[in-house]
């Protein structure tokens, strides 16, 4: 995150997403906004917190020290900052990158975590849950379920081929991943938002919550595991 974006209209959809999530559960989120050009003053900090809805008390703006995400070239800073998050006490811990989350650092690596990073994040919590924009995936997948964007499906197969469970609230222009070692960890995260939705067409529902069935899950790790064998 950067003040070059600060209030723009992304941030509502961030807005939205904590919106419709149950207090109870909103209110045990932290925030990593995940600066680059950090410190902000306390004008733009105080309007951050105010959008997401997470207060200064559960919002972490220099973890380990680090007022910026540290590149990935810098291993032991990086390190640090990776150990910082996951010794947040909160139960859940939201993060708000640019590029959210890959499986090997593709450039701007300040921009983004790594899935074995968000795995070591999640030792000590149940859930993490990590904003990214759209992107264009190199990989053609001839499985993407019906009404959801290609980026979307790759990154939870990213996730899934990790070992960890996923679930996404889809926009075009970008998406919250909740991501977890365990089903049912999500459970009130997704029950939660699909409470909040409940009434209106099941076609704007799916068009908002993807989730990954156990079957693509099965198949997923078995075809995994064949091309680690080969």
């Amino acid at each position: 995150m950067n003040r070059e974006f600060l209030l723009d209209s992304l941030d509502g959809l961030k807005t939205l997403v904590f919106q419709l999530l149950p207090a109870e559960v909103a209110g045990s989120v932290a925030c990593v906004p995940m600066t680059t050009d950090g410190p902000w003053n306390e004008a733009e900090k105080t309007l951050f917190e105010t959008v997401i809805g997470i207060p200064r008390e559960r919002t972490h703006w220099a973890p380990g020290g680090f007022p910026n995400v540290p590149a990935a070239a810098n291993q032991n800073a990086r390190s640090r900052w990776v150990q910082a998050l996951a010794a947040v006490k909160e139960r859940y811990l939201f993060l708000d990158p640019d590029t959210g989350f890959h499986e090997h650092h593709t450039g701007r690596s300040e921009k983004m975590v790594l899935v074995s990073e968000l795995a070591e994040m999640l030792r000590m919590r149940e859930a993490v849950v990590i904003y990214r924009h759209q992107y264009w995936p190199k990989s053609n997948y001839d499985d993407i379920p019906p009404h959801t964007y290609p980026y979307v499906w790759h990154g939870l197969r990213l996730l899934t081929g990790a070992g960890l469970f996923a679930f996404a609230y889809q926009s075009q222009s970008a998406s919250f991943f909740f991501v977890s070692q365990k089903r049912v960890w999500l459970a009130p995260f997704e029950s939660g938002l699909r409470l909040a939705m409940s009434g209106i067409s099941s076609f704007i529902v799916e068009r908002r919550l993807v989730s990954v069935s156990r079957q693509d899950r099965i198949r997923w790790r078995q075809a995994l595991g064949r091309s680690r064998s080969q």
